[in-house]
């Protein structure tokens, strides 16, 4: 049920509803401060792991809640070279860390990268498939972004030419995926502490495909990213929403800190890059 509005939002309503402030001429005006406003909120910032506010929910969100677990398992999903990866193994080195990437050239670059990390060998694993909602083999593309390759953006779901920036298919691949539920059965993997998905709009398919993990709440932690891939992949946030808000507290993920998500609305439909953070609920 819609929350009922305080005398503060009714006001504001009243006064913003008036034909006036819709006049032609402060079009330009509320154009450059929604503009604004938008970006202050960090949407479009979660692109590049220092800046995004990621580092922080490792910090300050994932990191005590992992203290509490001997051996805490951490999947990265759409792991890419490693990079995130790495992060996590120098914030949580007691963290057993499952790194996913189906592209056969960048999962090389992952096996490299992650074999150049000190510590015990054995907390770092790399697998060359991806997830979804079934088990299957589907065709991944990879692109260039203004002729430079980009493996960053890589997507089961083609991207079409609706971007400011040029971006082009430059070579697509066979790749398997399988299911989260499938692979924790066959692994006997009873939990997940933290669950990091970044697969380029594929995000959602990859929690279908966790529905028997999500309901026994064997996920304590996910983040996701939702953005411009998912206009390709034709999911919402509201689907994030209803897979998600019953089990999980939603909270947008913003530079030094979570902002919490209390009720869905149209307005959270904005297609910039962005990463969120859902903490499972207290039982």
């Amino acid at each position: 049920m819609p929350r009922s509005q305080g005398p503060v939002t009714g006001f504001l309503k009243r006064i913003l509803f008036r034909p006036a402030i819709k006049h032609p001429r402060l079009q330009r005006l509320w154009s450059r401060l929604h503009t604004v406003s938008v970006f202050a909120m960090n949407y479009g910032g979660g692109a590049f792991i220092e800046s995004s506010g990621e580092v922080w929910v490792l910090s300050e969100m994932v990191r005590p809640s992992c203290a509490a677990v001997a051996k805490p398992l951490i999947f990265d999903v759409g792991a890419n070279v490693g990079d995130y990866s790495a992060l996590v193994h120098s914030l949580i080195p007691s963290a057993r860390i499952c790194a996913f990437e189906p592209a056969a050239p960048v999962y090389e670059q992952l096996v490299q990268h992650l074999s150049t990390i000190g510590g015990n060998a054995a907390a770092l694993e790399a697998f060359n498939f991806g997830f979804s909602d079934q088990e299957k083999s589907v065709e991944l593309y990879s692109y260039t972004v203004e002729g430079e390759a980009a493996s960053v953006i890589s997507s089961i779901d083609r991207r079409l030419p609706t971007q400011v920036l040029q971006v082009e298919v430059a070579d697509t691949e066979q790749i398997h995926v399988r299911t989260l539920d499938g692979f924790c059965a066959s692994e006997g993997i009873d939990r997940i502490d933290f669950l990091k998905l970044d697969v380029e709009g594929h995000e959602l398919a990859v929690l279908r495909g966790a529905k028997d993990m999500l309901e026994r709440r064997a996920i304590s932690m996910i983040q996701f990213e939702f953005g411009p891939a998912n206009i390709y992949s034709r999911t919402y946030f509201y689907d994030f929403w209803c897979v998600l808000s019953d089990r999980y507290d939603i909270f947008r993920i913003i530079p030094g800190g979570i902002v919490p998500i209390t009720d869905y609305g149209e307005h959270l439909e904005v297609f910039l890059t962005t990463n969120y953070f859902a903490k499972r609920k207290a039982a």
